[in-house]
């Protein structure tokens, strides 16, 4: 008995909830149709729609004239006639006809004017605007040897060589006879006041090798040692340039920049690479504490301050 009364009372309780009025059905009637809109619409654009065909004739015609447009700027680097030369003394329209572009050729004066020379046949390679593939097919037809020496050097301008290399005379006639290479004589310049064209002056100094002393030289104020110059980051490895370098610098320590200790901030102090902030602050606050300092060596009276230390910061302190 009471089992029925709770079915009926749940059939009432189902009823009552889908009991609506007419403007309610009419409400839902258009909610489901909506909604049964929007999934045949999805439906239809995820798997029933055929694929769109694109015309893509213009844009390739576009693409292919642009190509046309950028080939014709930067002009055909295959060479397209090749015959013996030397890099050294053939002009712009022996580097045309051998396949070089404007630009390429500009580079290549470039170069020369700045006092390059091509001495083997791989010089040539090292330039940047000669490509790999370029260079590949011009490397039989070039005049120079392989590697050089002083001697070989020698032979190729003033005799015939021995080794299979052409005369002089039986080379192309747009080849003229050049002077036999002269070294510069080596002459002493003062590194701290030098600049990088005086530097690059030098026998066997490059423009990366000037560059990195003036911007060590710069950044720690002028050298006091030369024995400094292992520390430029670019000689570090290279003992044997940093002999050489002594030998063709001299030094004037009173071009070297100092740094007043006594009344510096510390931030002054902290901008000098053999300092920087780990012995900047403790040092500007033993001055604090302790008072101004009456000679450089009483800075190591600071525990920060070592041996080493001492040694690479004082040349650049003073107390006046």
């Amino acid at each position: 008995m009471g089992s029925e009364q709770q079915h009926s009372g749940l059939k009432e309780r189902i009823k009552d909830l889908f009991d609506m009025h007419r403007e309610e059905r009419r409400g839902v009637l258009v909610l489901m149709v909506l909604l049964l809109g929007l999934t045949a619409w999805v439906v239809y654009e995820q798997w029933l729609r055929p694929p769109k065909q694109h015309d893509l004739a213009d844009q390739r015609e576009r693409l292919e004239a642009w190509i046309a447009s950028r080939s014709e700027a930067q002009g055909d680097t295959i060479p397209v006639k090749l015959f013996p030369f030397d890099p050294n003394t053939i002009g712009r329209e022996e580097w045309k006809a051998l396949g070089l572009t404007e630009k390429q050729i500009d580079g290549v004066e470039r170069y020369q004017n700045k006092g390059g020379e091509f001495r083997t046949k791989k010089d040539l390679g090292r330039m940047y605007s000669i490509k790999p593939e370029q260079f590949a097919a011009l490397e039989p037809y070039i005049l120079l040897p392989d590697s050089f020496t002083r001697k070989a050097y020698a032979e190729r301008n003033h005799g015939p060589r021995q080794d299979g290399y052409r005369k002089y005379e039986e080379r192309s006639p747009t080849i003229r006879e050049r002077a036999p290479y002269e070294p510069k004589a080596a002459r002493s310049v003062e590194v701290n006041s030098a600049d990088t064209t005086a530097l690059i002056e030098l026998p066997g100094i490059g423009p990366a090798f000037a560059r990195g002393i003036v911007k060590f030289r710069d950044m720690v104020g002028g050298f006091h040692s030369l024995d400094q110059l292992s520390e430029v980051y670019i000689l570090k490895d290279k003992p044997d340039a940093v002999l050489q370098l002594k030998q063709l610098l001299i030094l004037d320590t009173l071009n070297v920049r100092r740094i007043p200790i006594n009344t510096c901030t510390v931030e002054e102090l902290a901008a000098h690479p053999y300092a920087r902030w780990k012995i900047a602050k403790p040092l500007i606050a033993y001055r604090s504490q302790h008072g101004p300092f009456k000679q450089v060596a009483d800075i190591k009276g600071c525990a920060v301050i070592s041996e080493e230390v001492f040694r690479k910061l004082a040349p650049y302190l003073t107390v006046e």
